[in-house]
């Protein structure tokens, strides 16, 4: 460990990174907070990294060695480094290898360095960690080898990422052949966008060849490529490590460069750290951003329906509503105290008791004085009578004045009160209009107070208590009515409110919802800002660290020379196919072909032979003109072209490092019609043409109707150079075909016959091969006048759709295959692609017609090397379902130079022995089996001639008996069973599509949904990675079926002959001599397949992108498996109903080609046996055929 914290500069860079490793952790931000603590680490340690990426076969390992000086690392031209490996200089020699889960395991000095190379290859190894005391690299320097950019392990690429970000400089290494892969372009624009300093290295340059192009020309090709995908490193550079003294070598330019690096690597460090720290900040920045939105999402989603002016609308309606409420509950309280008040306030100012009304009460209460007595007799009964009287009259005038006072009042006020409310209740409205106070006349008497005197004053008194019981009685009386209207005022009112409170409820989720998005939004702010405050942790926190680094140092497994080593062997247990055995057949081709002709001309001219002979001539014909096809195969850069060149011993085709081959090119034999040199370009029609062009228009959101339309919206996207991926080689066609439009819109659907230059342009320019379907070239050389078509098929990642219909065409009925990959080149998807459906059909084919070609084995460093990657290619090929592979490593480059170094003839060597043995066998058995046949039947006639004429009439009545019996076996004879043998075939087969295809889910839906693509929470690109899901899976289903068909037409050719065969011994129980020639059912055109899932409805699979939050969680904790496994049960039913269609459309194809063919089959028996009978027929009476034919029999004999 350096020292701490030894400048001001370092303290500062330290404390700033301690505080942003803090806030990551508080946030959440684990990734970041790890890169943080691997930053701090390498400023602690004063650790400069240089790092070397690219693909594995770029030649990184050996790179380092050159520019270290030391054979450290393995070199090979299969993949090797699996793992990342740091090589530094120590003050001891040690290797440290780092595990997932396990303790590092440490090699002490002296140890075995093949041991640690074992390490080197072994997947399950994290990091590798190399310290050399006599390095030639300086203290504080670390070289870093990374594995290759194709890894498609998880883990690799992962530990990659995190630390490509603490390198100081980056060195992109790619192989010569290989540098138009968009992996890197997308790699290296990626590690730009990390702000990384970047140098590209173009390796193995000594493969270049002057004669197909410019070494200037190659460097500007790179220089733009890179450049149209935004990729502007620090620097290019080409090299060979193999030829130190080439011309273009600038091995020397990258050393002097690494070495200026090394001697001011600090100058170099503070720039890194300082660039580090901000990429930090800014992928958390990200991160949160990323967060906020995975929040923000469910919440935007609810506001997607509106817009700015209708959210202002929102926000006013709410502040209404809620002031209407306040208002309402408002005035519920105070319309219920104004009620009371009203009323007590009416009653207070009743005025009950006037002048006359007092003088009646006076009266009144004189009169119920005990002492009260009128006259001397009688005065009882005049006294009660007076009583009466006064009191009736006092009631009468108090009655009077609470009607007039009060109830008139009460009635008036009640009906304005229920007015206000704005209830409309008629028992309301009629208990108002009775509003009124009753009351007994008792209580005029009760109200007198006992004792009290007959004053004035107490008059006064007793009139105010009599005026407030007729009150409290008017209070009482309004009691129900103020109940009943109080009761039906608030459930008017709490209506109202409930209306609201509906309103305010729902317009609050969208009012809430922006509240929520912008605390959001304040959340965001405050961690961007507490980024920046430092905790005052940060001492401890560090101390905390160099605590932690020095205990991992110090928890470590020594290697002891046991078997520590678990390396996990994925050998692939084959047995190895014998090499050919030379057909040691004698049966000379001109020999057969003697005795064709002479049988041809000797029974020519016989009616019983004619169908036999017209057999005879097809055949010779075949071996008088034989004519092969031989389709090759290859993704772009696998030398393809060049090979095909070897073989044709001369340069015919145009090569380059950069693609070419976007049509068919056959090379076919010259003719009289057509000369040597001469070529027929074959333009596409305008619907093939409209179809390409909208397929790749519909990737940038385009449709178009006719190819004028295409070509005016072409510009508005070149417009645009922000594109990636599957759109950028969709853009350079989209470009070629705006660039040659208008010199070539009247060439489609015509034929254009060129020559050589020609040929060349419409092969290597895309401006014009863009609008070529195939090219027919006719040459003259030793290779196609052996009859030979070759056929150069565009790579396997044509972005032409139709190219897999045609490739499988090839692939069913060229007479052989030639797939060619490179010599250091992995397996591509396309590539492995192609070879899985190579693996389900191979056993179709009656005899093994592939060959599979490494080229460029002239790379090799020995002959070691060279069986090293034989034996990786043949692990491929049988890890792919090819069995038993024919591989030949060559060089095409030697070829035309050096041709026995080149090793092509041990190819050329076992592929004639194929064409001229194996496949010429074939049809010479087939002619000396009609041959035989014929000797056969001559027996017979002879035979038959032979006989005394009783024993030929009895023949000839047999022969007409049986003629009749066999020809109503022919009459009857249908197709039914086979039709439905056919279908149980197609359903046995089909059953085992969806499981062959689901079992590969998983590893499409990794690639689809990788990390590479990932890189944020946009909808767009998970739309995006379902696209490619959908798309490889429904291809990959595709292809089952294309198998599938090739299956079932080899099954119905079963079907058929076998059924031949039983026709042949049905009819030799009635006519034992009774022969059958040989049929053949016709071409078969393989019916097409549309991808599955192309046009199904995607909107419930998108609703799988609910399991991804963020690129972390869906990688980390383990959302991508819920979404696989949500997305595989979802495409299951859909699976099942493509293949039921499927089924249905492939048994109506086999059903009506069973029908045609057997019809066909039928009509070959019928002929074949009428020739019979007529033959034997004519033996028995005609006598003078006996000498003919037995003359006829010596010739053929002879």
């Amino acid at each position: 460990m350096s020292k701490v914290l030894e400048t001001s500069t370092e303290e500062a860079q330290l404390n700033k990174i301690l505080v942003l490793m803090e806030r990551f952790q508080d946030h959440g931000d684990q990734k970041s907070a790890e890169k943080a603590q691997k930053l701090i680490k390498k400023i602690v340690d004063r650790e400069f990294i240089v790092a070397f990426s690219g693909h594995f076969s770029a030649g990184k390992s050996t790179m380092i060695n050159s520019l270290v000086g030391e054979n450290i690392l393995p070199s090979s031209p299969i993949p090797t480094s699996a793992n990342l490996v740091k090589i530094h200089r120590a003050e001891q020699d040690y290797a440290k290898v780092f595990y997932r889960s396990e303790k590092p395991l440490l090699f002490k000095a002296p140890y075995e360095f093949a041991t640690v190379k074992e390490f080197c290859k072994n997947g399950d190894v994290t990091e590798i960690e190399i310290g050399r005391l006599d390095s030639n690299l300086p203290y504080g320097v670390t070289v870093m080898d990374t594995p290759g950019v194709d890894s498609t392990d998880d883990a690799h690429r992962l530990s990659t990422e995190s630390s490509l970000h603490l390198a100081d400089v980056v060195f992109y290494v790619m192989d010569y052949n290989h540098v138009q892969s968009e992996l890197n372009f997308t790699y290296t624009r990626n590690l730009l966008d990390h702000d990384v300093k970047l140098y590209l290295i173009i390796n193995q340059i000594d493969k270049h060849n002057d004669a197909e192009l410019s070494f200037q020309q190659f460097k500007q090709t790179v220089t733009d490529s890179f450049a149209a995908w935004n990729v502007e490193p620090s620097g290019i550079f080409f090299t060979s490590l193999k030829i130190g003294d080439h011309p273009e070598n600038e091995f020397d330019t990258v050393k002097l460069l690494i070495n200026d690096a090394f001697a001011h690597h600090e100058e170099w460090l503070e720039a890194t750290i300082e660039k580090a720290t901000n990429q930090l900040m800014a992928e958390h920045k990200s991160w949160l951003a990323a967060e906020r939105k995975a929040a923000a999402e469910p919440l935007e989603q609810l506001l997607t329906e509106y817009s700015d002016v209708e959210l202002a609308q929102i926000f006013n309606e709410e502040k209404g509503l809620i002031t209407r409420k306040e208002k309402l509950l408002a005035k519920v309280d105070k319309w219920e105290k104004d009620f009371i008040s009203e009323r007590d306030s009416l009653l207070q100012n009743a005025y009950l008791m006037p002048y006359e009304t007092r003088e009646l009460a006076a009266q009144f209460l004189k009169t119920q004085h005990p002492d009260f007595k009128i006259g001397l007799f009688f005065s009882k009964k005049k006294t009660d009578l007076e009583r009466k009287t006064s009191l009736e009259h006092f009631a009468e005038s108090v009655k009077k004045q609470v009607e007039a006072q009060i109830d008139w009042h009460l009635r008036q006020w009640a009906a304005k009160k229920l007015s206000e409310s704005g209830v409309i209740q008629e028992d309301l409205q009629v208990e108002a209009q009775n509003l009124a106070v009753h009351f007994e006349d008792t209580l005029l008497i009760d109200a007198i107070k006992k004792g009290a005197g007959l004053t004035g004053e107490y008059v006064l008194q007793y009139c105010e208590d009599v005026a407030s019981l007729i009150k409290k009685k008017a209070r009482e009386a309004t009691n129900d009515f103020q109940t009943s209207l109080f009761s039906a005022y608030k459930r008017k009112i709490n209506k109202d409110l409930s209306e609201i409170e509906t309103k305010l409820n729902k317009i609050s989720v969208t009012t809430s919802t922006i509240h929520s998005l912008g605390q959001l939004d304040l959340d965001f702010e405050k961690k961007i800002d507490q980024c920046s405050i430092p905790t005052g942790k940060e001492h401890s926190l560090l101390q905390s660290l160099l605590v932690n680094w020095k205990a991992e140092q110090a928890d470590i497994r020594i290697f002891t020379g046991e078997s520590v080593l678990q390396k996990e062997v994925m050998d692939v247990k084959e047995e190895i196919a014998d090499a050919p055995v030379e057909n040691k057949n004698d049966t000379d081709i001109d020999k057969v072909i003697a005795k064709i002709e002479k049988a041809i001309i000797s029974l020519e001219n016989e009616g019983s032979f004619k169908r036999i002979t017209s057999g005879l001539k097809e055949k010779l014909a075949r071996l008088q003109n034989r004519e092969y096809t031989l389709a090759l195969f290859g993704a772009f850069s696998a030398g393809k072209s060049s090979f095909a060149n070897a073989l044709l011993g001369e340069s015919v085709l145009p090569v380059s490092p950069n693609p070419t081959t976007a049509a068919i090119n056959r090379i076919c034999p010259a003719t009289n019609e057509h000369e040597h040199g001469t070529a027929d370009v074959h333009f596409k029609n305008e619907e093939q043409m409209l179809a390409d062009v909208a397929h790749s228009l519909s990737l940038f959101g385009y449709d178009s109707t006719s190819l004028s339309d295409a070509y005016s919206k072409i510009p508005n996207i070149l417009k645009d150079s922000d594109y990636s991926g599957k759109e950028k080689i969709h853009l350079s066609f989209l470009n070629a075909f705006h660039q040659g439009f208008k010199e070539h819109q009247h060439h489609l659907g015509t034929v254009l016959t060129t020559d050589l230059v020609g040929f060349h342009r419409f092969v290597g320019q895309e401006t014009q091969s863009c609008f070529v379907e195939s090219i027919d070239l006719y040459y003259d050389c030793d290779f196609t006048k052996q009859g030979i078509t070759l056929v150069d098929t565009p790579g396997a990642d044509s972005i032409n759709a139709r190219h897999t219909g045609v490739a499988f065409d090839y692939i069913k009925n060229a007479d052989a295959i030639l797939f060619v990959t490179y010599y250091n080149h992995a397996f591509s998807k396309a590539d492995r692609e192609f070879l899985i459906q190579l693996g389900r059909v191979k056993d179709a084919f009656e005899l093994d017609k592939m060959f599979f070609i490494v080229n460029a084995i002239d790379l090799a460093s020995s002959n070691e090397e060279i069986k090293e990657v034989l034996d990786y290619v043949h692990q491929e090929l049988v890890s792919n379902g090819i069995r038993f592979p024919k591989i030949f490593g060559i060089s095409s480059k030697l070829a035309l130079s050096k041709r026995i170094e080149s090793k092509i003839d041990e190819f050329t060597h076992e592929f004639n022995h194929f064409l001229n043995n194996d496949l010429s066998q074939l049809a010479i058995q087939s002619a000396e089996s009609d041959y035989n046949r014929i000797l056969i039947m001559l027996d017979q006639l002879i035979h038959a001639a032979s006989e005394d004429e009783a024993v030929k009439n009895k023949r000839i009545e047999e022969l007409r008996t049986a003629s009749a019996e066999i020809a109503n076996i022919l009459q009857v004879a249908e197709p039914s069973l086979l039709k439905k043998q056919l279908s149980q075939e197609a359903k046995e087969l089909l059953f085992y599509v969806k499981q062959r295809v689901f079992y590969r889910f998983p590893d499409f839906f990794k690639e689809s949904f990788n990390p590479a693509v990932l890189q944020n929470n946009s909808r767009k690109l998970l739309v995006k990675c379902l696209d490619e899901l959908l798309e490889s899976t429904g291809y990959d289903f595709a292809q089952e079926l294309r198998a599938t068909s090739l299956r079932l037409e080899r099954y119905v050719q079963k079907l058929l002959l076998n059924r031949l065969g039983n026709l042949e011994k049905e009819m030799q129980l009635i006519k034992q001599e009774m022969t059958v020639s040989g049929w053949e059912v016709g071409s078969i055109k393989t019916p097409e397949f549309e991808s599955a899932f192309k046009y199904i409805d995607r909107s419930p699979l998108e609703g799988s992108f609910k399991f991804f939050r963020n690129p972390k969680s869906f990688f980390e904790q383990n959302e991508k498996k819920k979404m696989e496994e949500a997305l595989e049960n979802l495409l299951s039913p859909l699976a099942d109903e493509y293949i039921q269609n499927e089924q249905r459309e492939l048994e109506t194809f086999y059903h009506s080609l069973i029908d045609n063919e057997f019809s066909k089959l039928i009509a070959h028996v019928s002929s074949d046996v009428n020739d019979q009978f007529e033959g034997w027929l004519e033996a028995l009476s005609d006598h003078e055929k006996l000498a003919e034919w037995k003359r006829i029999r010596s010739i053929l004999e002879g």
